[in-house]
């Protein structure tokens, strides 16, 4: 049971997440990106503050809250950002699989700044991941020319990959539920100058993008959110983040149901080859973790 409840929850950040880039395709061709991002975490932030008011008893260290905003800051502002104006010009599809290529900005930063070992198999695999973020993003309006969409998003894949190294022993001090509540509020904070013109926009738009919006705020942000949150404190931000490319397929293929739209073949292909480094990456670390254990 205790391995069963944090496979569910991956899957559940994966599918819901997985969800979440059709919708903002959708949401954008009316909305803004600072719209968008203060529509889709006006509902997280308010069930957080609920939590917080509930749980007020369990004392946070003022080093930890300054973590608190820091994560929220990055992992959920500037990220929702960067990652909206990219969307603006990128497909669904192809930003799915951009920006879910964190696993190999999250390993970098573990090597580089936080000097932690990475095999020669997972750099094999971040090599074969970036040449697929290449193909997709040359495939893009403005390729990977800085401030073209694709940039953006993976500048906002950057800025989770530091979010889950931020938050990793926040979770295990406080549980996941607190820590995502803290963090959803400190992210939502710097949006509270759009939230009037949002409420305005959502109030006068069709059936369609509210149901989308309610959707986009309950299942992709508040549970997905959560739901990371637990896997990242039970997997670790290394083991985790692998995971979220699996994102990329279930995104094409709900974009695809829900609106009708295929991803060109550059995308795909280049799609296949960050799954493939992914497969290959953790089979063959896997096989030679058996061999040192036998």
């Amino acid at each position: 049971m205790k391995k069963i409840v944090p496979m569910i929850a991956i899957i559940c950040t994966v599918f819901f997440w997985g969800s979440s880039f059709p919708a903002m395709s959708f949401l954008l061709e009316t909305s803004s990106p600072f719209i968008l991002a203060a529509g889709r975490f006006s509902l997280a932030a308010f069930l957080a503050i609920i939590w917080c008011i509930y749980n007020y008893k369990q004392k946070v260290k003022l080093n930890h809250l300054l973590r608190y905003i820091f994560a929220g800051f990055i992992g959920i502002f500037l990220y929702n950002l960067f990652l909206n104006h990219g969307q603006q010009i990128v497909s669904a599809g192809a930003s799915s699989f951009i920006v879910n290529c964190n696993p190999l900005f999250t390993a970098l930063i573990g090597f580089f700044i936080l000097k932690q070992k990475v095999s020669y198999i997972h750099w094999l695999g971040i090599i074969m991941c970036m040449f697929g973020v290449c193909l997709i993003s040359f495939d893009q309006e403005g390729g990977l020319n800085l401030g073209s969409g694709s940039s953006l998003i993976l500048f906002a894949a950057i800025l989770t990959a530091t979010y889950f190294h931020i938050v990793k022993p926040l979770v295990v001090i406080y549980g996941a539920v607190t820590s995502n509540a803290y963090i959803i509020i400190f992210g939502t904070i710097p949006m509270l100058f759009w939230f009037p013109e949002t409420y305005n926009f959502i109030s006068q738009s069709s059936n369609e993008v509210k149901l989308t919006y309610f959707w986009l705020a309950l299942f992709p942000t508040a549970l997905g959110y959560l739901t990371w949150t637990y896997s990242i404190g039970y997997y670790g931000a290394n083991k985790a983040s692998l995971f979220l490319y699996l994102i990329p397929p279930i995104s094409i293929i709900l974009n695809f149901l829900w609106y009708g739209k295929n991803p060109s073949l550059v995308t795909i292909i280049g799609g296949f080859i960050i799954l493939l480094s992914v497969f290959f990456t953790l089979f063959f670390q896997q096989n030679k973790n058996k061999i040192q254990k036998f």
